[in-house]
Order: C-alpha cells, then sequence, then structure tokens
C-alpha cells in the first residue's frame, strides 16, 4: 500500500513537476513515463526501488522490495521530497511573482510545477560535469550509459531498474572505460577523480550542506573540472538554495536575455545583477523561466 507523501490540497503538479525527466531523452537513473516514476536507490547496503505516482488523495510512495527498515523508508522519504522539490517555498514566490509583469503570468501557467533536486551530491556533481558544454540530450544520453554500465541493478516485476553509479564503483573505472561510453577524455578524469576524492575521504560532501555558498564553492574548486558553473547548479539543484543562479550557463543567459532583455545578449554580471533582485525567489524564478522556455506546454 502506497505511503501518502502529500495531503489533498498540498499544490504541486505532479506531471509538470517530473517532465523535465521526459524531456531531452531516457535518464536511466530517474525514470518518468509521464505517470508514474521510479528510481533505484541505495539504502542499508542493498538496492531498492522508489515508485512515485499520484492518487486521488496526493502523491503516493511505494518501496520494492517491502521492507520495515526505517532507515530504508527514511532515504526513500528524502529522496522522494527531492525529486518532488517538496520543501521549495511556492506558496510565498507566488506571493512575490504576482506583481511580477514577466513572472506573475509563468506562475499562473505552470502553477504546481515545483523544482526537482538531485537525489544524493554525488549524483548532481557527476550530473554537472556530464553536462558541460554539450547539448542535454546527448549528455542524457552518455549518463544513462554510464548508469547502465556501473549502476547496481534490481528486478522488480519484469523490469530491471539501475541506481546511480556510486563513488566506489567510479573510481575504480578506467578514462578509457568511460571513453567508450562516449565521455570526453577530460570529464572520464573529472568523474574518476571526484569519485577517488571522495573514496579517499579528500572530499566529505555531507559536510558541506550547511556551509555558506562561498565555502562551499572553494570546497568545490579544489576539484578538476569543477567550477563556478557546476558549483552554481549543486548550489540550485541538490541543496535547492533559494538565491542560487548558475549565471554563466547559456541555457540560462538565453532564457533571461529572452524575457527581460529584449534578446540583446547580456555578461554573467549582468544577468547576477537581475537575479540579485529576486532575492531568494532567484533559484524558483529560474526554474520558471527556463520551464516556459525550454519546456513549453
Amino acid at each position: 500500500m502506497p505511503i501518502h507523501l502529500t495531503k489533498p490540497g498540498f499544490l504541486i503538479d505532479f506531471g509538470l513537476t517530473l517532465r523535465r525527466y521526459m524531456a531531452f531523452g531516457e535518464d536511466a537513473a530517474n525514470l518518468f513515463d509521464g505517470q508514474v516514476f521510479h528510481k533505484a536507490f541505495h539504502a542499508e547496503g542493498g538496492v531498492y526501488l522508489l515508485r512515485l505516482s499520484e492518487l486521488n488523495s496526493g502523491i503516493g510512495m511505494e518501496i520494492f522490495p517491502a521492507t520495515g527498515s526505517p532507515a530504508v523508508g527514511a532515504e526513500a522519504m528524502r529522496i522522494a521530497r527531492q525529486i518532488l522539490g517538496l520543501d521549495a517555498p511556492l506558496d510565498d514566490f507566488y506571493a512575490f511573482a504576482c506583481e511580477h509583469k514577466v513572472l506573475a503570468p509563468l506562475a499562473q501557467k505552470y502553477r504546481g510545477a515545483r523544482p526537482t533536486l538531485s537525489a544524493t551530491p554525488f549524483e548532481m556533481l557527476v550530473t554537472s560535469i556530464t553536462a558541460q558544454q554539450i547539448n542535454l540530450q546527448f549528455a542524457f544520453a552518455v549518463r544513462s550509459r554510464m548508469v547502465r554500465r556501473y549502476g547496481e541493478s534490481l528486478q522488480v516485476a519484469d523490469q530491471f531498474y539501475h541506481a546511480f553509479p556510486q563513488p566506489e564503483t567510479l573510481a575504480k573505472a578506467t578514462v578509457a572505460e568511460l571513453r567508450e561510453l562516449q565521455f570526453s577524455t577530460r570529464k572520464a578524469e573529472y568523474i574518476i577523480t571526484l569519485s577517488q576524492a571522495i573514496v579517499g575521504g579528500g572530499l566529505q560532501l555531507s559536510a558541506l550542506n550547511d556551509l555558506p555558498d562561498a565555502e562551499i564553492a572553494n570546497e568545490l574548486k579544489h576539484l578538476r573540472g569543477i567550477g563556478q558553473w557546476t558549483v552554481d547548479w549543486y548550489l540550485g539543484r541538490y541543496l535547492g538554495r533559494g538565491n542560487a543562479i548558475a549565471a554563466g550557463d547559456l541555457g540560462v543567459r538565453k532564457a533571461i536575455e529572452h524575457y527581460f532583455f529584449d534578446g540583446q545578449k547580456q555578461n554573467e554580471e549582468a544577468i547576477r545583477a537581475l537575479a540579485a533582485q529576486w532575492g531568494d525567489f532567484a533559484n524558483l524564478a529560474v526554474h520558471y523561466l527556463l520551464m516556459d522556455f525550454y519546456l513549453p506546454q
């Protein structure tokens, strides 16, 4: 029997929230068919499957295989809250956006769309590395190959599901192996270096959660392949920091240029200056701008 994640009346549009997982091709670690979301995850030394679906009384969560383990249940709940953006302050954002010429119609058009966040910090960082300077369709395809090759799997009914690879697994991968999946040499090196730093204890991602943005940036930028672009996405798409904006991202710039600058090119400083006016609603504002610019209904 599904566990209820939300109560009737809770503001969420399940389909809109998860639509990004279908928009650029297969995401082998986060499977959404328009109705049901599946994600394999690690807990208590094993692999389990999280299933999210829309019920008449809210959003329901199921775990396979069934387990009475509190630790597994807690991890599934944590991941579900991340994936569905359940902690995002949507009501406050809508109150802010209602007086805004650009944001008000988008808030109405996509009402209930919550910002999906990565399940783990490692998945977020590897996802960002794979997406550097390539189109998202290719990034999704390459990353899905990696998930299927290196991710632990489990079978539920007649289907296999793959968890996002663990750092311990990717730390042992070789550049040649990742090149076979069509990663560039540099990205293969970045992923392996990141994984080895975590396994070796040089990087403790859980210790970053409560640090100020600047300190997080300082810790992450010590690693090859991680610059401000990746840090910004980490702050926004894993930690869900309200003021986060990937101002150096081409897609973000194009969307903001379209809605606020009549399509005229702007530099990163101009983008950050505009987003500063949104304060702690910058992350949500960008989420809605990107949704309308790249994923129109």
